[in-house]
């Protein structure tokens, strides 16, 4: 399907790799959640990398080992998952020279006005909302 806004893949697979984290609520190994979801164990630790790197996410290792999440999925907001797996969000590259037009551009006020609407809606919406 071809999208306008389309979601990455990384970022779909991470956002339901820490429901899964949620709904554990203890250390679940990624195998279990890579073999659930029909992607590679090495896919899914990228992305647990980022999550961990963010604070979003604790991993241990050994029996019983695995990931947690590192705080209450109510205390983890969807913006925040986000900006691990994905960076800062822009729609269009306005900044630093990327864009030729930039000093004369008549949408660049658009962008950031849905850019900064739809921080606002990640920002307000939990991980628990969808556990």
């Amino acid at each position: 399907m071809q999208g306008f806004f389309r979601i990455p893949a990384r970022l779909h697979l991470g956002f339901i790799l820490m429901t899964e984290l949620a709904k554990a609520r203890e250390y679940l190994p990624l195998r279990e959640i890579a073999e659930r979801m029909h992607v590679s164990d090495g896919y899914l630790e990228e992305i647990a990398a980022a999550l961990k790197s963010a604070g979003l996410i604790q991993g241990r290792t050994g029996p019983g080992g695995g990931y947690r999440l590192a705080k209450h999925a109510k205390k983890i907001s969807t913006e925040e998952i986000v900006i691990a797996i994905e960076g800062p969000m822009e729609l269009v590259e306005c900044h630093g020279g990327a864009c030729s037009v930039e000093h004369r551009c008549s949408s660049k006020r658009l962008w950031d006005a849905v850019r900064t609407d739809l921080r606002a809606s990640l920002k307000k919406r939990s991980l628990g909302e969808f556990v």
